[in-house]
């Protein structure tokens, strides 16, 4: 792997202000604000998480990346010394204020990096952290993503993705980005009145506008808007009649073609089933966060005493998926036939380590609507020949290792393989009980 894909564990420091931990993600430093302001310190597995969902969204091997451009844009973050900035709560929760010159280092931080918004380890007023997990999942996309279109995307398109004005001023910036910002308000997709107030026709305000314009366009051609927004919606901000690519295509082509032929070669979707593994309601989840074995700390101490479960993600086609030490997730999320073609290996499952096998509903129509999984299990060739005309959803073949999804209830076979059939093979053949298998929520 290129070397520019270095990550850190995270490590105390005494470098960055009123930041006392910092964790590096492939150039970029995460850090997270110390007990400061009256709020406690932004603990270890929010840093985790936030590291995470970085790692996702620059995925060296998702689909569809060019890794040239790739590097080029991680060059960018190293090259801008640019940093994200963790806290809890809100920007106003803290006090002394952050501008009230009574914290230390505040400023010196600032000057010295570069810096979009901070994202927020949400709390309610009672103390309770992340109430929502899709809330606090969009929190830290949509500001990791105002990070990475800042900063990553013109550096790997600096005409295309420019953000910088000749001249101060919002007229004084070009390229494809502003033009598909100007097409999207002409043509009703994106509406930037509530901004109005701050217009002041500057340099720093239309950056702030394609930001917001770039995470509403990629929110939408994701398909996040309406999965992981709490109103299912962005509106007034970006229109509800604009929501698929078909759509956006039609009345904002500029902002498609950018999303397809400039951001998407740089920035990955992450998995929807990762992305709600770390992400939970109550604070829950955990961040599967690993650091790369040939990037050690550089300073202080790793605060790493928070149990991790890795993650084992499953791809298009038939996909070796090993387990690690401790407590493996292998997450299958990819919608395709359900033959032998296409069934996933798992190795190294140890149902005495907590090892689970999760399932995206998203791999089939028979599961969309199911909130509980039957299970079944045999090594009995002729039991399990029976189990396929039972009601059981999941059968599991232990003699050959080989988990079925049952998608025609009593009917003969699984269904057709858009909704039924093999979903994985266990190599070694382990035992597997219904508590080692679940739905991703």
């Amino acid at each position: 792997m290129s070397s520019a894909y270095k990550t850190s564990a995270v490590q105390n420091t005494s470098k960055f202000g009123p930041y006392n931990k910092v964790v590096d993600v492939y150039g970029l430093k995460i850090l997270g604000l110390g007990n400061v302001g009256g709020q406690p310190q932004v603990s270890t597995e929010f840093l985790k998480k936030t590291a995470e969902t970085f790692k996702l969204l620059l995925d060296p091997n998702a689909a569809g990346i060019n890794k040239s451009l790739r590097e080029k844009a991680l060059n960018g973050i190293t090259s801008y010394n640019v940093v994200q900035r963790v806290g809890v709560k809100a920007y106003d929760a803290y006090s002394p204020s952050f501008h009230s010159g009574k914290i230390s280092g505040w400023d010196k931080v600032n000057d010295s990096n570069n810096q979009t918004d901070f994202i927020w380890h949400l709390q309610s007023d009672n103390g309770t952290y992340s109430p929502s997990g899709e809330a606090q999942l969009t929190e830290n996309l949509e500001h990791a993503l105002h990070t990475l279109t800042q900063f990553a995307l013109p550096a790997a398109f600096p005409d295309e993705m420019n953000v910088d004005s000749s001249n101060g001023r919002a007229t004084g910036i070009s390229g494809d980005l502003y033009k598909a910002f100007q097409e999207a308000v002409k043509n009703g997709v994106y509406d930037d009145s509530d901004y109005s107030s701050r217009n002041d026709g500057s340099e720093d305000y239309a950056q702030l506008m394609l930001r917001e314009y770039l995470y509403c366009l990629i929110y939408a051609e994701w398909g996040f808007t309406q999965k992981f927004t709490e109103d299912k919606s962005l509106a007034p901000e970006w229109s509800d009649a604009h929501l698929t690519p078909a759509a956006i295509k039609r009345d904002n082509p500029i902002g498609h073609r950018i999303f397809e032929e400039n951001l998407s070669k740089v920035i990955s979707k992450p998995s929807e089933a990762r992305l709600q593994s770390i992400y939970k309601d109550g604070d829950l989840g955990v961040s599967g966060y690993q650091t790369d074995s040939s990037s050690a700390p550089t300073s202080g101490t790793e605060n790493n005493t928070d149990p991790a479960t890795h993650e084992v993600l499953s791809g298009q086609g038939r996909q070796k998926l090993r387990g690690k030490k401790g407590a493996t997730n292998f997450v299958l999320e990819t919608r395709e036939p359900l033959t032998k073609k296409n069934a996933d290996q798992i190795t190294k499952f140890k149902g005495s380590e907590h090892d689970r096998v999760l399932i995206d509903p998203i791999i089939s129509d028979t599961l969309s609507t199911n909130s509980s999984l039957s299970f079944a299990s045999t090594k009995s060739k002729k039991e399990f020949k029976q189990l396929a005309l039972t009601d059981h959803e999941l059968i599991y073949f232990e003699k050959k290792g080989q988990l079925f999804l049952n998608g025609n209830g009593t009917d003969k076979g699984y269904g057709g393989d858009d909704v039924g059939g093999l979903l994985a093979i266990l190599k070694g053949k382990p035992s597997l009980k219904a508590t080692d298998i679940a739905l991703v929520d």
